[in-house]
């Protein structure tokens, strides 16, 4: 079973794919997939990682998956969990088995993203205000009947979700 969990910045996605590994299960965030994604310019050609909001927007930069990376990387394990999220993902979709949008309130979202020690925050805000990267992710979800799974849940709880045959009815 190939499963995909895409949400947007402080959504959970990466602990909970941390916290499924310590349990020994096949679950993994894409930003530590190496070779997996990269930053891109309206033309195609990868750029450094912008540093704030303002220059990804103004120079259009888009964070894509490569196609051929994922399928090789997911091909590699019979039941694999792939948290994570790009500019490119809809056009994978047809890789998973499976695929769950995780949703956080914005609240929650503010909070986790201030308080995080492992990522780059700072794509996040823009003079002090939340940047809603996912709002375009969560709308693309619900136009395409993508089940929604609260990220208020515990790892053990969506792994639950997610690792059922009827997954799909069990969202919460």
């Amino acid at each position: 079973m190939k499963i995909l969990v895409f949400g947007p910045s402080g959504s959970g996605k990466t602990y909970i794919a941390n916290e499924l590994r310590k349990l020994g299960i096949n679950a993994f965030d894409t930003d530590q997939i190496k070779g997996l994604s990269a930053w891109y310019d309206r033309n195609g050609q990868k750029v450094a990682e912008p540093k704030k909001p303002d220059e990804a927007l103004k120079n259009h930069y888009s964070f894509l998956w490569s196609r051929k990376f994922l399928d090789g990387f997911i091909s590699k394990y019979n039941n694999v969990f792939i948290f994570g999220g790009a500019g490119n993902l809809f056009s994978m979709i047809d890789l998973f088995d499976r695929v769950y949008f995780l949703k956080i309130d914005s609240q929650t979202q503010k909070e986790r993203i201030q308080n995080s020690t492992t990522r780059n925050s700072q794509l996040d805000f823009q003079n002090n205000n939340l940047v809603i990267w996912g709002k375009w992710l969560e709308e693309e979800a619900r136009k395409k009947n993508i089940p929604f799974i609260s990220g208020t849940l515990s790892p053990k709880e969506i792994y639950s979700i997610i690792s059922s045959e009827n997954g799909a009815s069990k969202k919460n």
